[in-house]
């Protein structure tokens, strides 16, 4: 989860600006290339078979140096008018200040909205997945919600305000969390602190998510499927765009040099349950001697 506008974070950006220009000198049409080059990370469109559901799949890292920003997401967000939007995630994270401008983007648009954990909504990706007016968790998903983090060049003074603004923007994550999950902004910032990663039925447990997502019965088919003559191959299409996106929402996330403490919630501590739900459970038990 990386702040873009820290108070000293002009350094990294200058920084950046410097390696270009000596990319310049060597070859100039890289460099202009490189500058001009936005990533994609987002795709939208009306569901295959509902009229009324569009869904969107968030499937890499949000904003960043060379991504598209929350501004173009939200300005094609305002083109839906579908009664139901489906927010499919796979995402390690990204741009806090992004994340946060798409999380109100949801909130305040009009469709009714279910999130989806399709694999993994890590740090900022955690954010959008709790616009949700229901959050659900996919079978094996991964959410983890953490403290904000951005890189400091300068002095002693500078890191402290570093510090001082990162607790800042790490008390108004928490507060997001809160509003879905209950309970105290500081009991989430501890948690926050902490690097808290859970898997689904755990994210229900802690009331980020409201349910683990249960496959519907296929319908029968009346006749089966015809089978190709023996001995003739089928032809081997190249892949459709359907095909591209969901490679992209299916594919791991590397979760090295991120900065995070733990690289999965395999690797990672349970989480802590809150105090309420910690006294309710030794209350229950001591009815039950």
């Amino acid at each position: 989860m990386r702040p873009n506008d820290a108070p000293s974070m002009r350094n990294m950006t200058l920084y950046k600006t410097r390696l270009f220009d000596r990319l310049s000198i060597q070859n100039a049409a890289l460099a202009t290339e490189l500058r001009n080059t936005k990533l994609p990370w987002y795709h939208m469109r009306n569901a295959v078979d509902d009229d009324s559901t569009a869904e969107v799949f968030i499937y890499d890292e949000i904003g960043g140096s060379f991504g598209i920003d929350a501004a173009e997401f939200v300005h094609d967000l305002s083109e839906i008018d579908a009664n139901n939007i489906d927010v499919r995630i796979n995402s390690p994270g990204g741009n806090v200040f992004d994340s946060i401008s798409i999380y109100n983007a949801l909130v305040r648009h009009p469709a009714n909205v279910t999130t989806y954990v399709d694999a993994l909504a890590a740090s900022a990706a955690s954010i959008i997945a709790m616009a949700g007016d229901e959050v659900v968790m996919m079978v094996g998903s991964q959410l983890m919600i953490h403290d904000a983090l951005a890189p400091e060049m300068g002095n002693a003074r500078d890191h402290r305000e570093m510090a001082d603004w990162l607790d800042r923007q790490s008390d108004n994550l928490a507060s997001i969390y809160a509003v879905k999950g209950g309970g105290e902004t500081a009991e989430w910032r501890e948690r926050m602190l902490d690097e808290t990663w859970m898997f689904a039925d755990e994210a229900i447990d802690l009331r980020l998510a409201d349910r683990v997502y249960t496959r519907p019965p296929k319908p029968k088919q009346d006749e089966p499927l015809e089978e190709p003559p023996p001995g003739e191959d089928e032809p081997v299409d190249e892949p459709d765009d359907d095909e591209v996106l969901q490679a992209l929402m299916n594919r791991a996330h590397r979760l090295t040099n991120r900065g995070f403490k733990h690289l999965g919630r395999t690797k990672a501590p349970a989480p802590v349950r809150s105090s309420f739900d910690q006294m309710r459970e030794s209350f229950l038990a001591s009815l039950s001697k």
